[in-house]
């Protein structure tokens, strides 16, 4: 008798299969540890500022861009993931077009760095 388990993981569907129940239970506790590890280091490695609630985008970009944090460039990703641990849900078009007319605006500057655009205070 085959095992079958399906679920979401990293953004995807997954399915695993197994002969045995206990072979299933096995791969799921490595395959949930393996990623929590990950998760969790992630957060860890990384003191992201605390910002003030309520903001706009471009006064949280700013405020967030203004700390120390901010001070080494960072990219667009980055930034979404920071604003997003403070709880401001900003969509990838509403950040990179207000990332643009900052920059435009001249608050921001923009360059690559490894193939990536990154952004930094003037």
């Amino acid at each position: 008798m085959k095992f079958t388990w399906k679920g979401r993981w990293r953004g995807g569907e997954i399915t695993i299969e197994s002969e045995s129940l206990e072979e299933l239970e096995n791969l799921l506790d490595k395959l949930f540890s393996s990623s929590e590890d990950k998760t969790t280091s992630q957060t860890n490695s990384e003191d992201f500022p605390a910002l003030p609630p309520g903001l706009g985008c471009a006064d949280a970009i700013r405020a967030l861009l203004q700390t120390r944090w901010g001070k080494l460039p960072r990219s667009m990703v980055e930034i979404k993931e920071v604003l997003e641990a403070n709880a401001s849900y900003f969509t990838k078009g509403t950040l990179s077009g207000t990332l643009t007319l900052i920059t435009k605006g001249g608050d921001l500057r923009r360059f690559r760095k490894d193939g990536k655009w990154v952004y930094v205070l003037k």
